[in-house]
């Protein structure tokens, strides 16, 4: 479970960014939307 891209504009990165739980999964999925990011997560 985590976050593994992030996309903005003409921009794309790759990341590894391993939760260990639903909420802070939920975190960072909405810090990263707020700076315009879409993300790309798995959910378990």
């Amino acid at each position: 479970m985590g976050v593994y891209a992030l996309e903005k504009n003409d921009y794309a990165e790759l990341r590894n960014d391993a939760c260990t739980s639903k909420t802070k999964l939920k975190d960072m999925i909405r810090i990263f939307k707020s700076q315009g990011f879409k993300v790309y997560a798995n959910r378990r």
